[in-house]
């Protein structure tokens, strides 16, 4: 067996459709569109995109918060059956699987649990841990993670500083391809690795 990984994923952007659920709340609002595709999603804010607007945005969440049960349970997976193999596969191996996602508690389960449930819901994995965190790099230096994925730029520039013995992996999407020409050009930030698919991530790893 060869070195054991300390393996940290983002969820929404990366393996669960934040955009499609949250999108369907603001439709029964406002009657905006339905992101179906996350494809569809160029910029980080609605706003900046989508007819949302931010006010709309602010009063999505705010329904989120009080009167959507489970939100972040009933999100659907971005990925197939065989990430989660490939996880599990890991696990299996005595790699160490966390998820560290930038989450608030909403209506229904608090945030941990329901982000457990999610997981176990598409997957077998029994071993793996949900850290709910908007400070991404200091944990990653804090639990010693060696290899991060995640979609949003800022929390991989972060990770470079706050954890530099961790190497972290850009998922490309529409809404980040702007930061591929900041990683070729930077010197301090050239070792954040892109890859287009959780997949291709996975097999990077292994």
């Amino acid at each position: 067996m060869g070195i054991l990984l300390n393996i940290s994923l983002d969820l929404d952007g990366c393996l669960s459709f934040f955009n499609y659920s949250f999108s369907v709340v603001a439709n029964t609002l406002f009657g905006t569109p339905i992101v179906e595709d996350i494809n569809e999603v160029k910029k980080y804010r609605w706003e900046d995109w989508h007819p949302l607007t931010k006010e709309q945005c602010n009063l999505t969440w705010r329904e989120i918060d009080k009167n959507v049960e489970d939100f972040w349970f009933n999100l659907k997976p971005l990925v197939n059956d065989s990430v989660f193999r490939k996880l599990e596969d890991l696990e299996y191996q005595g790699h160490s699987i966390y998820f560290i996602t930038s989450r608030r508690n909403t209506a229904g389960k608090n945030v941990l649990t329901q982000t457990n449930e999610w997981i176990r819901k598409y997957s077998f994995l029994q071993h793996f841990s949900v850290i709910p965190t908007e400070k991404k790099g200091k944990i990653l230096d804090g639990i010693k993670i060696d290899v991060f994925l995640d979609d949003y730029p800022e929390n991989l520039i972060e990770a470079t500083i706050e954890a530099p013995k961790c190497k972290s992996f850009l998922l490309v999407r529409p809404y980040n391809n702007y930061f591929l020409q900041f990683i070729a050009d930077s010197h301090k930030f050239k070792k954040i690795i892109p890859v287009y698919s959780v997949l291709e991530f996975l097999d990077i790893i292994k």
